[in-house]
């Protein structure tokens, strides 16, 4: 059932007739309720649907990261909406309905802050990884205190562990303590820069996948 706000002329909430109303970042609007179709999805209809799966299965999880990491990019729409349109067109590879996600390909941000250098990744102590990189703090726009962003993926387990708020970029290493039953797994990891303000942030690099000691 719909909700009136200002009247009959007003903006409204919900399912009314055969409309339905809604708000989106303080912009009202009304659109009618979709049409059943009895035709059958053509093989393309298939395709974006199987894709779409894919996408969203995977940016779910981590969308609280992904819109701020394409925060810059949504122009009347959510980062990660954004997102899940860059991964369906650039990262997605294979013939229907065997689709599967190139990780390499996969960004979790984008924006013109100066991104990480030389990165590495490694696990040498149990429960742990390590990624290092070249502090390029004065480079373009890097600054000493931009901080890391970092995404692990145990793609065995269909588990993320993430930081926002890692160290800073002049330390050119951080440390994340991973799930005990992570040993054993490969995982893949990507990496990104914020500053310390949270108004810029910097296109993701794949660092690699690494397996957790």
């Amino acid at each position: 059932m719909g909700t009136y706000r200002k009247g009959i002329l007003g903006s409204f909430s919900g399912k009314v007739g055969t409309v339905v109303g809604s708000t989106w970042n303080g912009i009202d609007y009304m659109r009618s309720l979709p049409r059943p179709s009895g035709k059958a999805p053509t093989d393309l209809q298939l395709i974006q649907r199987v894709k779409l799966a894919l996408a969203t299965g995977f940016l779910r999880p981590i969308s609280s990261l992904v819109n701020i990491g394409f925060k810059s990019q949504a122009v009347k729409q959510t980062g990660f909406n954004v997102a899940t349109s860059l991964l369906i067109t650039e990262a997605i590879s294979g013939a229907y309905p065997d689709f599967s996600i190139e990780f390499e390909k996969v960004l979790i941000s984008k924006g013109n802050l100066t991104g990480a250098w030389n990165v590495g990744i490694s696990s040498a102590v149990a429960g742990q990884l390590e990624v290092t990189w070249t502090n390029n703090s004065g480079s373009g726009t890097a600054k000493d205190t931009d901080k890391a962003v970092i995404l692990v993926y145990n793609e065995i387990q269909s588990q993320y562990v993430f930081t926002l708020d890692g160290a800073d970029r002049q330390s050119g290493t951080d440390v994340l303590n991973l799930p005990a039953d992570f040993a054993g797994d490969m995982v893949q990891v990507w990496i990104a820069f914020i500053a310390a303000d949270k108004k810029t942030i910097s296109t993701s690099i794949h660092a690699g996948s690494v397996v957790i000691s």
